[in-house]
């Protein structure tokens, strides 16, 4: 019933605009006449239902418009955000540098990690300073929280950092307790291993093993990590002693090369 009504509503409407462009177009003038203003209260009906059904999709597309602008607001406020810890991360980081540089009186630059090692068995770096800035082979690369490795190779701009965990490495070193001495080697994993200390020796988990100097590649004195295993039979005459580093190869971003 209703579809038929509203069949008929457009039927009379489309007639009596008909009539009207009809009579106009033969120059009679509908102003004022009957016929007149009920076309045009159709009209102001027809405009108002018109207009109702554009208003919700007009303000839809407005506060979609609305939206995507504030989306865009926080995405900008978000990443000034992101960059502001950032900076303020590598603000203390390098403080942090800068007041170990000041306990090394042969401390010969600060360098930043540029690259990383090709796989995951090469334990290198890369670092942005080079000869032309005093590095040397075999220099120490360190942190605050202790040594990272040495320069092993150098061009003029940059040189490559051999950590300590490479299967390369070797330092001179000293359980910081018990003053035993012996030889920290780099393992290809996130370990290291202490060699050459008897079995009769009394190593225990948790003591700091530190550069003892000997080598006269590393300075005394550098916190290399703690002993984290000990196998007193060991593999032939020696215990087998696992040190875990202090440095975190994962989290190095600078180093302070010092001689």
């Amino acid at each position: 019933m209703l579809k038929k009504r509203s069949i008929l509503f457009l039927l009379v409407v489309v007639v009596l605009f008909s009539v009207m462009t009809y009579q106009s177009r033969k120059g009679y003038s509908l102003t004022g006449t009957p016929l007149s203003l009920l076309i045009n209260g159709i009209s102001s009906t027809l405009t108002s239902l018109t207009d109702a059904i554009k208003r919700p999709f007009t303000e839809i597309a407005l506060r979609s418009e609305e939206n995507r602008a504030l989306r865009k607001q926080v995405d900008e406020l978000l990443l000034e955000r992101m960059k502001y810890q950032e900076a303020l991360s590598e603000n203390r980081r390098m403080r942090d540098l800068l007041r170990l540089r000041e306990t090394w009186l042969k401390a010969i630059a600060t360098a930043r990690i540029i690259a990383r090692g090709a796989n995951y068995w090469s334990h290198t770096f890369v670092v942005d300073k080079g000869g032309n800035d005093g590095i040397v082979k075999d220099a120490a690369a360190i942190t605050p929280k202790g040594l990272a490795g040495k320069i092993y190779q150098i061009s003029p701009s940059y040189a490559n950092l051999l950590l300590i965990t490479d299967i390369n490495f070797s330092a001179a070193v000293r359980l910081q307790e018990s003053r035993k001495e012996g030889i920290l080697s780099g393992t290809g994993s996130d370990k290291t291993v202490l060699k050459y200390i008897p079995p009769e020796e009394d190593v225990k988990t948790g003591e700091v093993v530190i550069t003892s100097g000997l080598d006269r590649l590393f300075p005394a004195g550098i916190p290399v990590g703690y002993v984290s295993k000990v196998d007193r039979q060991g593999t032939g005459h020696f215990q087998y002693i696992e040190v875990t580093p202090f440095v975190d190869n994962a989290t190095i971003e600078e180093v302070l090369i010092v001689k």
